[in-house]
């Protein structure tokens, strides 16, 4: 559950990132008593001066504390595995082993978890020889060696690493026909290995519910096509955040990890400083639903009622990268402003607006109909990010501070702000004003009446 409060102390707003100017105060224009909130941007942070007079909640993770060994806590996890046996039990010499890991736009731990994985298999006799690490990269771009080398830790940079490709078919072998008509192919190697494992973190994802379980095998592993038709269900009922039982694209994905034959998974879940706060192991179902339960624990903020302005910021890099991984934060915040309202982004975005598919998407269409319209008609990968912020941006106006010319954050047919000084201004007229700190990780959704205690008398 949320943690709730009032943001900072009275002082003057500042930016480490962008220079402001503090426009002149008149009888006409006086200027209001103001609290301060700091949001993370980039690698620094902006601090920015909040209205006195309006009714604002600071809705931020309900942090719990690092574990005081991340390995200590792997292996317990890997002792006491739940609903399978221990993974030494199920490991024997000459076996082919494949271990999947997330690549790098996820921040499991990886290293050390292999490093407690590996402990296992070499209890059992398991030929270093034998071992793959595969990285599942989906339609991300593959890792460098240098990359995959650092990803592994000193336990694993000696075995056979390897980037999947979802484009070659000769590392692809038929699965499957899934029960929404998708034709599946996986990673030929790991399809054929004697023993599969899965590691990663647990968090919540936008339209799969959350990431971890399955969703390392598909989309991960898949081909280009199966993830493709994946995305492109995004809009089915029940595809949203923190959804499993009722989410058909999630029950796709776990068909796709039952029909693999998944053997064994190490999760991780962290808290919003990436430290390891627990972990869970053993079968893929059980493990993923205990990841997801500790997620919830941390991440779901109830909102009372709805807001007319939500502050929100991804969190800082990486998840402020560019506009194009910002997005989630937009999609969080939109669940709980009111229509017409402001959703009001602070993200650097120092790469850009990320993708160009999504820029073209975004500059072409004549409105933000047409976008949603060309996503329904021709779905496509850096489209499905257009489509996403077309419909937040459909339900609220969207503003962005960030470092992108105010006229390419025009172009995509958003809001610029020139200085945290204009974003105060656009503050002031709030009346209810929400600010997410940690719009990426958290999801935000409206509470069920008269279930929660209603912050500031709201």
């Amino acid at each position: 559950m949320a943690m709730t409060s009032w943001c900072g102390k009275p002082g003057r707003a500042s930016s480490s990132a962008a220079p402001s100017t503090e426009p002149p105060h008149s009888a006409e224009h006086p200027r209001r008593p103001m609290r301060e909130c700091e949001l993370a941007y980039g690698r620094a942070t902006v601090r920015v001066r909040l209205p006195a007079d309006a009714e604002v909640a600071v809705y931020a993770p309900a942090d719990l504390p690092a574990v005081a060994d991340p390995l200590a806590t792997l292996r317990q996890a890997l002792s006491s595995p739940l609903d399978s046996p221990p993974l030494p039990a199920l490991a024997h010499p000459g076996q082919q082993v494949a271990i999947v890991i997330d690549d790098l736009s996820r921040p499991a731990p990886t290293a050390v978890m292999l490093q407690a994985v590996l402990e296992d298999l070499e209890t059992a006799g398991v030929r270093r020889t034998d071992l793959l690490i595969l990285c599942a990269v989906g339609l991300h771009r593959p890792l460098t060696p240098e990359e995959l080398r650092a990803l592994v830790g000193p336990a694993a940079c000696d075995l056979e690493l390897l980037n999947h490709d979802p484009h070659d078919p000769a590392q692809l072998q038929f699965l499957t026909t899934t029960s929404l008509g998708t034709p599946l192919h996986l990673n030929r190697r790991f399809v054929e290995a004697d023993l599969k494992i899965l590691t990663g973190d647990v968090e919540y994802h936008q339209f799969v519910g959350y990431g971890g379980g399955a969703k390392s095998v598909y989309p991960g592993i898949a081909d280009a096509e199966a993830i493709r038709l994946s995305h492109s269900r995004m809009e089915l009922p029940g595809a949203e955040a923190g959804e499993i039982d009722g989410n058909p694209v999630r029950r796709e994905i776990d068909e796709a990890g039952r029909a693999a034959g998944v053997d064994f998974v190490l999760h991780a879940v962290l808290n919003s400083r990436q430290e390891v706060v627990g972990a869970f192991a053993g079968d893929l179902d059980s493990a993923f639903r205990a990841g997801a339960k500790l997620v919830d624990a941390q991440y779901l903020l109830e909102i009372p009622r709805p807001v007319d302005t939500v502050l929100v910021s991804p969190g800082g890099y990486p998840r402020d990268l560019d506009l194009y991984q910002a997005q989630k934060s937009v999609s969080s915040a939109a669940k709980i402003v009111e229509p017409g309202g402001n959703v009001v982004l602070v993200a650097e975005a120092r790469e850009g607006a990320g993708s160009a598919l999504f820029v073209q998407w975004m500059t072409e269409a004549p409105t933000l109909d047409d976008v949603i319209r060309r996503a329904r008609a021709e779905f496509v990968m850096g489209g499905h990010k257009a489509y996403q912020f077309a419909r937040a941006m459909q339900h609220a106006h969207l503003f962005v501070y960030s470092s992108l010319p105010q006229a390419d954050i025009r172009k995509l047919k958003m809001q610029p702000l020139a200085s945290v000084t204009a974003l105060e201004a656009l503050l002031a007229g709030s009346r209810r004003l929400a600010v997410l700190p940690q719009g990426t990780l958290s999801l935000a959704q409206l509470a069920p009446a008269d279930t929660i205690p209603t912050p500031n008398g709201w």
